[in-house]
């Protein structure tokens, strides 16, 4: 019965530390969030283009080497 007990206890111990570490947090105003979103669409959609890009020439290349 002990062993279930100290079970328990750890996790509690657990979930009162990581609750008193989210407190400690320093969560972003919304503004910053929304800034931040749209650096990431932003470079995921360059990324997107130049990966399009690479593939494209890849590809035209094979068929110019290949002749189909």
């Amino acid at each position: 019965m002990s062993a279930i007990r100290a079970g328990f206890d750890t996790v509690r111990t657990f979930l009162q530390e990581a609750w008193a570490e989210l407190q400690r947090v320093h969560w972003p105003a919304q503004k910053e969030v929304r800034a931040a979103t749209w650096v990431v669409l932003l470079l995921v959609g360059v990324i997107a283009l130049y990966l399009f890009a690479v593939d494209a020439f890849l590809a035209w290349l094979l068929r110019l080497l290949i002749g189909y």
